[in-house]
């Protein structure tokens, strides 16, 4: 819980109910469309992803199809939120996603940020690491992450449906291609931080398929060292202690490097202003 000093139940309505309430909707459509299907479909709900995966990492070692036969897997992990943008990563894990998502995004103009890499902080990330093609779709992290406020009242039910007919077209038109999708490797196939070990946190929460140079965060944890140093959401980090930060990757490494006690300068674009803030860890 991102709440820590509060006892109650989560019910998790956009982490991850809303994801699992599109799989069994998109579900409903396809059996109902069988006839047009070219090739089989399954339908997947992972347990322990917040452990390390655990589920697809299990799935992908033990699949009940040959992988190498697998055209793509798509992931829907919070799409209950749809009031800005709509991320979808994994774009370039093939060479034709892209052209293929903007052509049926013509008819449903929803606001899209693409991420070409296809490992992540999900599901998806199993299946890219065993060369299948990925697009996982995203609707961000907000305030009510991980704490008892993310409930059903907070999600845009228009705003999913929406985003699921938006999958379905595209799904659907994927399975019914004459050749599989193929596999291009779009970024590492491991966080950094799964090579090194971390002694600190800054308590951030990082803007997952934000385009912006550096790493855009979309709020901080309470009491953390970024919101005791003044980090706001949006704001973006480009520079610890004068080293450029480039990415997610750049700040993982940069972490992993710095130790308990120790006080860092935090260089922030907040809009048109770049700050300098200490950040004591």
């Amino acid at each position: 819980s991102l709440q820590p000093d509060t006892v109650a139940i989560h019910n998790g309505a956009d982490d991850n109910a809303s994801g699992v309430a599109g799989i069994i909707e998109l579900g409903e459509r396809l059996a109902a469309n069988r006839s047009a299907l070219r090739r089989s479909v399954l339908l997947m709900c992972y347990n322990a992803e917040e452990e390390g995966l655990l589920g697809s990492k299990y799935f992908t070692k033990n699949p009940l199809i040959d992988l190498e036969k697998a055209a793509l897997m798509i992931n829907l992990d919070m799409i209950g939120r749809y009031n800005e943008k709509l991320v979808v990563g994994g774009v370039g894990t093939s060479p034709n996603f892209e052209t293929i998502l903007n052509e049926f995004n013509r008819s449903h103009k929803l606001e899209i940020n693409f991420s070409n890499e296809g490992y992540g902080p999900s599901d998806h990330a199993s299946f890219y690491i065993e060369d299948v093609p990925v697009l996982f779709f995203f609707t961000g992290t907000h305030e009510d992450y991980h704490k008892p406020s993310d409930d059903w009242d907070k999600i845009n039910s228009k705003g999913e449906v929406d985003i699921l007919n938006y999958v379905y077209d595209v799904a659907l038109y994927l399975n019914q291609l004459d050749e599989k999708p193929v596999f291009v490797e779009a970024g590492p196939k491991e966080q950094e931080s799964s090579r090194r070990s971390f002694k600190v946190t800054f308590g951030v929460i990082p803007s997952y398929g934000s385009s912006a140079a550096g790493l855009e965060i979309d709020g901080t944890k309470k009491g953390g060292p970024a919101e005791i140093a003044g980090l706001q959401k949006s704001d973006i980090i480009v520079a610890i202690d004068g080293g450029e930060i480039k990415d997610i990757y750049d700040y993982m490494y940069r972490l992993a490097e710095l130790k308990v006690g120790q006080e860092v300068s935090v260089t922030v674009k907040r809009g048109e202003e770049t700050l300098e803030l200490k950040l004591q860890l």
